[in-house]
């Protein structure tokens, strides 16, 4: 007896998720660029990685599935926000982790909590803190940038032990220049420092319908309300809102990371006080707290808090139509006549 063989998919089609990974190709340029051809190769282990974890995880559970394309955008996105310096094991554990625990274990692509990228970061953070924040690249200063570079961690005095808006927070050095902030050519994570490469893939974002709009500008509104808060109160780590705005990594998150489809709540109410969440945790944590940026642990709050948020609107609005509903039957007649 002849048993047809079904054809077994490789990868999920996820057209949402490939109009993402278009849109960081800009900030994949840039890290070529300023901090060399290393930045590119880091890329492609974080995806080959990320796809090897994926695809085991799924044929062991279940042979036939496929794996989510939505893997590359994890991949990519944890690269970028990786130091260009980053040790190999650090960079192949954390986005392990990513896959793994913050993807897979809660059942596979849509049914994660938190970020998986940013998940990722948080453990290797923890975990390997020296060389998260130890060791930062400057980035090429001539024409062509790093384009004929490995990494530009082999320049002289080309490694600093601070980002240059840790020296602002900490007293140390004024804000970098603004155009500084707007090219990327300061030191800081690899994929993250050009606020035009970002601006570039989250305006395709936005033109595509890719990403939700109130999820970064309410984001980038509380951050920024909070900021120029702590300034007028004469906060000594405050810094100004433009260089808070443009600077480390804020805008990247704003536009790639808050705006993710899956941990992100799904009513407009809910998302926009889901993102307030984020900009005010984002501030309150980067200027009062000993990090120096407080992104990270602000979006995986917000992770916690999203699903219960959404779960009260979607409650509240199912109620409210039951209400309708009751309210538009129209009365039952007592049984019997006049008597």
């Amino acid at each position: 007896m002849d048993e047809t063989k079904k054809k077994v998919r490789l990868l999920t089609k996820q057209v949402l998720m490939r109009r993402v990974i278009i849109a960081i190709i800009p900030c994949v340029l840039a890290s070529i660029y300023f901090f060399g051809w290393r930045s590119l190769v880091m890329v492609v282990v974080s995806c080959v990685t990320a796809f090897l974890v994926e695809f085991i995880f799924t044929r062991v559970r279940k042979p036939q599935e496929p794996v989510s394309e939505a893997v590359f955008v994890s991949g990519i996105i944890y690269a970028l926000i990786m130091p260009p310096t980053v040790p190999w094991h650090v960079l192949v554990i954390g986005i392990s982790f990513a896959i793994l625990f913050g993807k897979m274990v809660f059942g596979g692509f849509g049914r994660n909590i938190f970020n998986p990228a940013m998940a990722g970061r948080a453990f290797v953070y923890i975990c390997f803190p020296v060389a998260l924040t130890s060791q930062w690249a400057r980035p090429a200063a001539f024409p062509w940038g790093a384009l004929k570079m490995w990494s530009t961690s082999s320049l002289p005095d080309a490694i600093t032990a601070a980002t240059p808006l840790a020296l602002v927070k900490a007293g140390a050095a004024p804000p970098p220049p603004l155009l500084d902030l707007l090219f990327g050519n300061i030191a800081g994570t690899m994929g993250v420092t050009s606020v035009i490469a970002i601006l570039a893939g989250g305006l395709y974002l936005f033109i595509s319908g890719t990403a939700n709009r109130w999820l970064t500008l309410a984001t980038i509104a509380a951050y920024a309300g909070f900021d120029f808060l702590f300034v007028l109160l004469g906060v000594k780590t405050a810094m100004p809102v433009l260089p808070a705005l443009l600077g480390g990594g804020f805008l990247f998150g704003a536009f790639f990371m808050v705006t993710d489809p899956v941990s992100a709540p799904q009513t407009t109410q809910a998302k926009i006080i889901y993102a307030a969440i984020v900009g005010t945790a984002a501030s309150v944590i980067g200027t009062l707290s000993v990090f120096n940026g407080g992104f990270m642990f602000a979006l995986l709050l917000g992770n916690m808090l999203g699903p219960i948020i959404d779960y009260v609107f979607k409650e509240r609005a199912k109620r409210k139509k039951e209400r309708q509903k009751s309210e538009a039957k129209p009365a039952e007649q007592p049984a019997g006549g006049p008597s």
